[in-house]
């Protein structure tokens, strides 16, 4: 069956491990890492697309063409953001089978302060090829749009999407960049936002069960009160490449609860 909402990862049996993080790839460890590493005979599959509609129907269709291959689910991981949508991809799945196992990696909570920061982020990393002025306004206009307007994350995102767009431009003309380019560029911003507009509507509850939280060292959990939360003494970006990590996970998706 040809995979639309997913890409492969591995192919190591009929049984799947399902995956949640932006799929535009990131410079730290990702699951395509944990992947490759990973022993267990089952399948990795990573979200490759987020597709328009509201949390309930994305998570339908993610669930049902998973489920269309035949094989089981056995455990379903979220990680940073994606472990909110995670959760609710779980529930959806053990509506149809019993329910998977759920692993949230360095979970993080969307907020508007999350869309402004990862919104500096970029431009920052663009700084060489902005005016003092443009960076300084990008920023201003990030901080007013957490302060005003916190709870408004749709207009923040668009605010921040229709100014990182601006900037583009300008950096196109400066550097001689086609329309094209610039135009993918504002277009993977802008599914980034959309991406973590649809984090932000998820949760880290399950409807039965609990998940467990594997964090790196000294990254802060999202929610409060007792949890499964299990800690390696390493760095974020490299929680996914961790050789105690891999061996963790292992465990888990070969039965063994640690």
């Amino acid at each position: 069956m040809e995979l639309s909402s997913w890409r492969r990862l591995s192919d190591r049996g009929p049984d799947l491990v399902l995956c949640l993080d932006f799929p535009g790839g990131r410079a730290s460890a990702g699951f395509p890492d944990l992947a490759a590493s990973s022993p267990v005979d089952a399948s990795f599959l990573h979200v490759a697309r987020i597709g328009a509609g509201p949390l309930d129907e994305v998570v339908a269709r993610w669930a049902d063409e998973a489920l269309a291959r035949g094989g089981a689910v056995r455990a379903v991981l979220g990680y940073c953001a994606g472990a909110s949508l995670a959760t609710c991809v779980a529930d959806a799945v053990a509506e149809r089978q019993p329910a998977p196992r759920v692993l949230l990696f360095d979970a993080a909570r969307t907020g508007a302060g999350s869309l402004a920061g990862e919104f500096s982020g970029i431009v920052h990393a663009s700084a060489e090829h902005l005016t003092e002025r443009e960076r300084e306004d990008a920023q201003t206009l990030a901080d007013t749009l957490v302060e005003e307007h916190p709870d408004d994350l749709p207009l923040v995102a668009d605010a921040l999407a229709a100014r990182y767009d601006d900037l583009m431009r300008s950096v196109a003309t400066r550097l001689s960049l086609d329309d094209y380019f610039r135009g993918e560029l504002v277009k993977g911003f802008r599914t980034y936002m959309d991406y973590l507009l649809l984090a932000a509507a998820g949760r880290f509850e399950l409807k039965a069960g609990e998940p467990e939280f594997v964090h790196s060292r000294d990254h802060p959990l999202p929610v409060d009160g007792d949890v499964h939360l299990t800690v390696f003494d390493v760095e974020h970006g490299e929680l996914l490449r961790d050789e105690q990590v891999r061996a963790h996970v292992t465990a888990h998706l070969r039965g063994v609860r640690a």
